[in-house]
């Protein structure tokens, strides 16, 4: 019980750090709620809007068309016939787009030779999007023309028709309405908050005990080495499951119920849980292995955006190569995301996918094992120094 109390006392004074790591996770979350908007879920799909300026030096039919046709979906934008003037445009990104009806274009057209030119941002991507919704248009009046209507009844006609917006409707097959819940983005990067969290504050307790003289005064009493591990065991577990049950708290808060409300909810806490066990393994382990408050800072850099990087909890693990894949296929956070993401896309699971999340919580459960006995190993070897 002394134990017990004397890593309690120098958690309290560590607690701080801890509270600054989840407002930090929290401040975090609020911006990803605001930018979903006030439901916290994406419910309509819009196209972005592009500036877009179009140059009509002839003035015909064909230059009409192309600006009634930008204007449904893009934003236009009058500028000067200049070239400095449409450079400068284009460099302050006031405009993204400059399309150019020059004199001859409709006669071009009718022989089948480029009718217009376009100006866009170097290197950018979407402004080629703009260019293919171009060409066919300009196709689609190609086909009315084949089809005996003059240029001004072709013009009408595809303008017509693109007025026309199809009705979509997701299917719900996998149990979700075919979206992730907001809460699940919350799930998504718990695990930086709690592998940086818990190293920061718990690691600096550990560290606390390692001093020689306190180390030597521990020694020499009559509590064993596996009483004093089993104490900071329960002192850690106690102060971990206080940390998760804000987090849990705080996601329920912040999207009506979160998980709470959910089918899965369970796996949610589950998942999230076994994710807690492994930050607090690291944070004992990290905290046998740095002597000074530099080198912990150092290794918490490395253990916590190193796994949460590599485990795709930062980055989409489909952006990596197979190799780097596979290697993560090894680390815990591999796994909470993966079981994060299944959760996320299935609302109804099926055999298959909870035997894979029983799989990844297996495999997080041992590594958090692995982890305690690396930590058991070290501090023992550290007593007989």
């Amino acid at each position: 019980m002394r134990v017990f109390k004397g890593y309690g006392n120098i958690i309290k004074r560590n607690i701080g750090m801890m509270i600054m790591y989840i407002c930090i996770f929290v401040g975090i979350a609020i911006v990803i709620q605001k930018s979903l908007g006030d439901t916290g879920t994406v419910e309509d799909f819009s196209a972005v809007k592009l500036a877009v300026a179009v140059i009509d030096r002839e003035g015909g039919v064909l230059g009409d068309t192309l600006k009634s046709y930008l204007e449904q979906e893009q934003t236009l934008v009058e500028i000067e016939d200049d070239e400095q003037t449409i450079q400068e445009e284009l460099f302050y990104r006031n405009v993204r787009y400059v399309l150019i009806v020059p004199q001859g274009a409709q006669e071009a057209f009718e022989n089948g030779e480029t009718a217009v030119q376009t100006i866009k941002v170097p290197g950018s991507s979407t402004e080629f999007y703009l260019d293919a919704k171009i060409n066919s248009l300009l196709n689609q009046i190609r086909v009315y023309r084949i089809g005996g209507f003059s240029l001004d009844e072709a013009c009408g006609k595809v303008l017509a028709l693109s007025e026309h917006k199809g009705k979509v409707t997701l299917l719900d097959i996998n149990g979700n309405g075919g979206q992730r819940a907001d809460y699940n983005y919350y799930f998504a990067y718990l695990p930086y908050a709690l592998l940086a969290g818990m190293i920061m504050c718990l690691s600096t307790v550990i560290m606390a005990f390692k001093q020689k003289e306190i180390r030597r005064r521990i020694t020499c009493s009559a509590v064993p080495l596996y009483r004093q591990n089993l104490a900071a065991a329960a002192a850690f577990l106690i102060v971990g499951l206080a940390v998760w049950g804000i987090c849990m708290a705080v996601q329920a808060v912040l999207y009506r119920g979160g998980a709470f409300t959910s089918t899965n909810g369970i796996w949610y806490m589950l998942n999230s849980l076994a994710c807690m066990v492994v930050a607090m393994t690291l944070a004992y382990l990290c905290g046998m292995l740095a002597n000074t408050m530099g080198a912990l800072n150092g290794i918490n850099n490395v253990v916590s955006l190193g796994l949460c990087f590599l485990g795709g909890i930062f980055v989409p693990i489909e952006m990596f190569g197979s190799g780097i894949e596979k290697a993560a296929s090894f680390l815990p956070t591999y796994w909470y995301s993966r079981i994060n993401g299944i959760l996320g896309d299935y609302g109804n699971l099926s055999a298959e996918m909870l035997q894979s999340i029983l799989k990844g919580l297996a495999i997080q459960l041992l590594f958090a094992a692995a982890c305690f006995c690396v930590t058991m190993a070290v501090s023992k070897v550290r007593q007989r120094e």
